[in-house]
């Protein structure tokens, strides 16, 4: 007889009613233009290119996938892929 799993899903929380949150709030909803990209989780409007699976052939590198990230959130230790 297979054990029972220990682990269950619960219902997640929302974020904790925070002044910061309030602000995260207010920058998400505010207009920009439809090409800008922007952060979904902060709101913050900086990005940073990276490239996956780079090579170095003669000193220079090469090939890779480019991926766009939040800056803000990249700061704080989070990775945020912006499309």
């Amino acid at each position: 007889m297979p054990e029972k799993s220990k682990f269950h899903v619960i219902a997640g929380t929302p974020p904790p009613a925070t002044q910061l949150e309030e602000v995260r709030k207010i920058v998400r909803a505010m207009p920009k233009p439809a090409s800008m990209l922007q952060c979904h989780r902060c709101g913050g409007r900086e990005i940073m290119e990276t490239k996956i699976g780079a090579l170095l052939k003669n000193g220079k590198v090469s090939g890779g996938t480019k991926q766009y990230l939040c800056a803000s959130c990249f700061l704080k230790g989070e990775r945020v892929l912006l499309k």
